[in-house]
């Protein structure tokens, strides 16, 4: 009976010794090791009024060019009306090797048009339209990042596709053309709340707006 019962303490001490030296092994996940749970996450963004070099440029301003007295310039008979956008649109990956570092890319979309009027009675005579098509890889930064909100920062810069479309009343297209451009967007303030399934907004400059909201999806 006491041949047992030090049989039954021995095997009862080496099990709790095995257990102690397995809980204390270092984890070689190292996504586990660095808290990241959800290494991937997509993401569909919705911008606004989104910033473009070109939009910086004043159409309306005369050339600096010998002008002729009595010669009427083509210039002098129309003016152009409002930019307006259609906003931006993004498709994102992002990958989060550690819990506060992630780095991705985002698809990209923004159109926009622009009317040109005759300046005697304001009728439209064109319209131009522009669609960018963007790849921007991205860098985010996680400085809170709690189990349902979390809050980062983000840049990134890539290249990009734009296809310029001059098109007049009589759906004659006076001009098309296209161009590279280097798109940039940089988040000065973003929260997401939410766990695996979760909800976004940004504060931010760029290609995709000046703020941006959407759905994402970790996993």
């Amino acid at each position: 009976m006491k041949r047992t019962l030090l049989i039954a303490i021995a095997l009862l001490v080496g099990s709790a010794a095995s257990a102690q030296s397995a809980k204390d092994r270092p984890s070689f996940d190292f996504s586990l090791r660095n808290g990241a749970e959800h290494k991937h996450e997509v993401r569909l963004t919705v911008g606004v009024t989104p910033i473009f070099e070109d939009d910086f440029f004043v159409y309306n301003e005369p050339a600096i060019v010998e002008r002729y007295h009595n010669v009427i310039y083509p210039s002098d008979l129309t003016y152009r009306g409002a930019l307006k956008t259609s906003g931006g649109y993004a498709l994102s990956y992002m990958y989060s090797p550690l819990r506060w570092l992630s780095v991705g890319l985002y698809a990209g979309y923004v159109c926009e048009w622009q009317p040109t009027h005759l300046r005697s009675t304001q009728a439209i005579t064109s319209i131009t339209k522009e669609r960018h098509l963007m790849l921007v890889p991205t860098v985010r930064f996680t400085y809170l990042n709690r189990p349902i909100v979390r809050l980062y920062s983000s840049i990134g810069i890539g290249v990009g596709f734009c296809r310029e479309r001059i098109r007049n009343v009589d759906g004659h297209i006076e001009a098309n053309y296209s161009d590279r451009f280097c798109p940039a967007e940089v988040t000065f303030l973003g929260v997401s709340v939410g766990r695996r399934l979760f909800g976004f907004a940004e504060l931010s400059v760029g290609s995709m707006g000046c703020c941006s909201a959407g759905i994402g999806y970790k996993f």
